[in-house]
């Protein structure tokens, strides 16, 4: 034991003595001497981490010895000497007698150090104890006492722990280099195990792709989908029936999952791409213009939306032939946004500017998309709640769910232009039609006294229209009137009407009579009228007022009297005996206009009774109930 060894002893010995006969603190004395120990810590500009750091040095000095103990270089040497008396030595060359002085001297060196090291610490850790020595009865002792205690019970603990890490990684080693063909064989089995496990699970395993979640097969490379998506694009692109270009993206919308292969058959790249150009249900991202806050055509790319503004601008903003245009812009603030539509919910330019010029109904398709709701779409497509139907369009749906596919309805009206132009134009006068009461008609009827015929005239100035509709006109000379207009003129009657007048309905001309004969067809020939038997000289009364235009005898009919009732409707009593009117009277309904008769071409006394409209005969049982 060195002199060192024995003073610390001596000094351990004498502080645990001290310290077991310090008296207990109370409350006051503790608070105290926490003072004195803050005191002294700022008078010698110390922080408690310098006192844990002095103890844990002088712990971590003494691991140090405890482990360079054993593995003293002088002790090794004279074991390896040992070691070597004990075997006959080969007889060594001069260059390795050279190499061997050089690492004894590297040896030498090294211990050297090392005892400088040791020297060093030495002295520090005297000059640590002879600093505690001259504080010791300082009133902070007892609390630096147990900072230090426990600040050497955890470094213990580290070193402890940090020794136990060496040693175990010094045996594992040693079992290595022991046992490396023993651990090379199990190594080599467990790849060989593991190879032959992805073997077998690579055998059995297909992948199933899908688009947008809908699956459409299953292959047994990736690279058979992959390699064919730009294809299946292009085809689609170019179908007849697509407006939108399609792309097909792996692990976007085209999406694989490894699958138990067994019992599934797979698709060649043929197949694949067969499958993706005839799916009628691709979703595509299109470009919506919106007049406000609606949707009023849906395009494939922001290129055709905007080429469809300008077109449809231009067509709504044509001059007037012989006029300028001096501008012209939508009356509404269009806007373009891109939406995620079904690919048949796209549409043409043509027929999306014809839509935005006249308007219609538009059915737009739509795949409901994560965080989607019947709010949100409605608000991007700008209908209403209840105008959301589903994928069939039969019914409006009350709620959605990702991968739901949903019809939007959507009434579009016109957008409009405001242009103004300027020049000079050759415009209609458009003709107006005036009503002239007049008593020499009666009330009801009206009757037209003059056509109308539209003017001509060159107008000179600007014109402003919205939608087509002039909304202001600035003259700058006076118009010239190439042709004037002629009012429509029709004179509307206010007389009371007569007895004579026609009423409009229709009575029986017989007050008693036998139908001998209905209106149609008979004896191989069309029979015109209606006969009512009755004897010769029963009274024959008008069916309704009007006007008499034919009363005498008239071939088959024999004597014939015809009463005209107005707008081209005319009745006809024929085989009469006697004929008490005139042609050119006026007769009421049912007044006495002749007796029936056995006159003409006629087989018994009766009434041969006809109804005309506009010279076609019809059949009377439509106006009378006999």
């Amino acid at each position: 034991m060195t002199v060192n060894e024995t003073e610390e002893k001596t000094l351990n010995t004498e502080t645990e003595k001290e310290e077991t006969s310090q008296p207990t603190l109370d409350d006051t004395q503790i608070r105290a001497a926490a003072l004195a120990y803050a005191r002294f810590l700022k008078e010698n500009d110390l922080t408690p981490d310098h006192i844990a750091l002095a103890a844990s040095e002088e712990s971590a000095e003494e691991s140090e010895k405890a482990e360079e103990a054993p593995e003293d270089p002088a002790a090794e040497e004279k074991a390896a000497d040992a070691e070597g008396a004990t075997e006959e030595k080969p007889e060594q060359s001069e260059e390795e007698k050279a190499g061997q002085e050089k690492a004894e001297k590297k040896k030498e060196a090294q211990r050297a150090a090392d005892l400088e090291k040791i020297r060093k610490r030495e002295e520090a850790k005297e000059k640590n104890k002879e600093k505690f020595l001259r504080e010791r009865h300082d009133p902070l002792a007892s609390v630096m006492n147990a900072h230090d205690k426990v600040q050497d019970g955890i470094d213990g603990t580290f070193s402890k722990i940090g020794r136990d890490v060496i040693r175990g990684g010094h045996r594992i080693l040693s079992t290595y280099k022991n046992s490396r063909r023993t651990i090379g064989m199990a190594v080599l089995l467990i790849v060989l195990v593991a190879a032959a496990i992805l073997v077998v699970f690579d055998y059995f395993t297909i992948y199933e792709y899908a688009y947008n979640g809908k699956v459409l097969g299953y292959v047994n490379e990736q690279e058979e989908v992959t390699d064919v998506l730009d294809i299946a694009g292009k085809q689609m692109s170019n179908n007849s029936s697509a407006v939108a270009d399609v792309k097909f993206v792996a692990n976007q919308n085209i999406t694989f999952n490894p699958v138990d292969g067994r019992g599934k058959s797979t698709d060649d790249s043929d197949t694949v791409v067969n499958k993706l150009i005839y799916m009628t249900d691709i979703e595509t991202e299109a470009y919506a213009v919106y007049d406000g806050d609606k949707v009023v055509a849906i395009v494939k790319d922001q290129n055709d939306a905007d080429e469809l503004l300008l077109q449809t601008k231009a067509d709504l903003s044509t001059p007037d032939r012989g006029m300028e245009l001096v501008s012209a812009d939508f009356s509404n603030e269009l806007s373009i946004k891109p939406v995620n539509v079904l690919l048949g919910s796209v549409q043409s330019n043509v027929a999306a500017q014809k839509q935005m010029s006249n308007g219609g109904e538009m059915n737009t398709y739509h795949i409901v998309e994560e965080g989607e709701t019947l709010e949100s779409l409605a608000a991007e497509f700008g209908v209403e709640v209840f105008e959301i139907y589903d994928e069939e369009n039969k019914e409006p749906v009350t709620q959605i769910e990702q991968g739901d596919r949903v019809c939007i309805r959507c009434h579009v009206d016109p957008v409009s232009v405001k242009m103004v132009e300027t020049g000079r134009l050759k415009e209609v006068i458009e003709y107006k039609t005036i009503k002239k009461e007049t008593d020499e008609y009666y009330k009801g009827d009206s009757y037209l006294k003059q056509e109308g015929q539209n003017g001509i005239q060159i107008f000179e100035g600007t014109i402003t229209k919205v939608g087509g509709t002039v909304t202001d006109r600035k003259e700058t000379a006076e118009p010239e009137i190439i042709k004037k207009k002629k009012d429509k003129i029709i004179l509307v009657g206010t007389a009371e009407r007569p007895k004579t007048a026609a009423t409009g309905t229709f009575i029986v001309p017989l007050d008693h009579y036998v139908v001998t004969s209905e209106w149609g067809g008979r004896w191989g020939r069309m029979h015109e009228g209606m006969d009512l038997a009755a004897p010769t000289g029963t009274p024959i009364h008008a069916s309704d007022g009007g006007k008499i235009i034919k009363a005498n005898y008239w071939s088959g009919h024999g004597l014939c009297v015809e009463v005209d009732h107005g707008n081209g409707v005319i009745t006809r009593y024929s085989h009469c005996s006697a004929v008490f009117v005139n042609i050119g009277d006026l007769v009421y309904q049912g007044q006495h206009i002749a007796n029936v008769g056995n006159t003409g071409h006629s087989f018994g006394s009766h009434c041969h009774f006809e109804v005309r409209v506009n010279g076609t005969s019809q059949n009377p049982r439509k106006y009378i109930n006999p």
